[in-house]
């Protein structure tokens, strides 16, 4: 006798659907065309909001990291020095940050001996020239490190120690990280350095890489926007950009980087005086305190 096999039952599950979604497809060929112009309709939409949320979210974060200042004493006070730049016997650098070239539009509240200037390595400065200990910030602004650094402890000793007087900082400029991109970027901000704006255009450039990557930050475009929100002559400074006077004394940062042992960005380094070479240092706030301290108090 032949017994039949029944199929046992689906085992019931919590789930308001049964089995596996199917699309059923129109009978008539105009029934699926309706239904291929419906697909298509649904997929556009859902590609629009997409890009939509993307442009939201991408906003958002550049809201979020600061929008563009004036190049002023309002927006940035921590740069509101009197200028002592201009570095005799370049040609180039002959009137970076230099007395004159910019009225500032406010009182300074640092110590009265803190300016900003070219140092003899032909980095901009910030601080007191006769400070018994100097340092320089080697820095790339397409290194994510370098942005957290520049707004973290880099603004602290600045506020603490480059402000009152006790010690001056110079920005050396590479371009490791970004290659072209930060050779742009660093251009501007020399540039820039001709209206009296450097450090507030530095500024600016570690905004922007943080905000939108350097690719986008550091457009010709992007620079341009930038440079004129901030109250800057973008002409000047664009002319400036394509003439390439500042690419030796970019290459001279990096120079001055290998004969320091710098390997990567950020690197502090340091010297006591004027005079005498630079040497690699601990970037962490705790030992520059401490070791500006030490100078001050001897």
């Amino acid at each position: 006798m032949t017994t039949k096999t029944t199929r046992s039952e689906e085992p019931t599950v919590g789930l308001p659907w049964r089995g596996r979604a199917a699309f059923r497809a129109g009978k008539t060929r105009k029934q699926r065309q309706e239904q291929f112009r419906a697909q298509i309709n649904f997929l556009a939409i859902v590609l629009v909001v997409t890009v939509i949320a993307a442009g939201v979210f991408i906003y958002a974060n550049w809201l979020q990291a600061g929008s563009t200042k004036l190049v002023s004493c309002a927006d940035y006070p921590e740069f509101c020095v009197p200028f002592a730049g201009g570095l005799s016997g370049s040609t180039e650098m002959a009137r970076f940050e230099a007395p004159g070239v910019r009225t500032l539009d406010g009182e300074s509240t640092a110590a009265p001996s803190v300016v900003r200037g070219i140092n003899s390595d032909r980095m901009p400065f910030l601080g007191n020239p006769d400070a018994p200990i100097h340092f320089a910030l080697m820095s790339d602004y397409a290194c994510p490190h370098c942005q957290n650094y520049h707004k973290g402890d880099m603004a602290r000793f600045i506020k603490d120690y480059v402000l009152t007087g006790k010690a001056t900082i110079a920005m050396g400029l590479l371009t490791g990280t970004g290659g072209q991109y930060s050779q742009m970027a660093s251009a501007a901000a020399l540039c820039a350095g001709e209206q009296g704006a450097f450090w507030e255009f530095n500024s600016e450039m570690f905004r922007l890489a943080e905000s939108m990557g350097a690719s986008r930050a550091f457009s010709p475009s992007q620079l341009r926007d930038s440079a004129r929100t901030m109250g800057l002559d973008w002409d000047a400074m664009w002319t400036c950009i394509n003439s390439g006077r500042y690419n030796e004394v970019i290459s001279g940062y990096t120079t001055l980087a290998m004969d320091a042992g710098v390997t990567g960005t950020p690197t502090v380094l340091v010297k006591h005086g004027q005079d005498g070479p630079w040497a690699r240092i601990s970037r962490d706030y705790a030992f520059l305190a401490a070791e500006t301290e030490r100078l001050n108090n001897q």
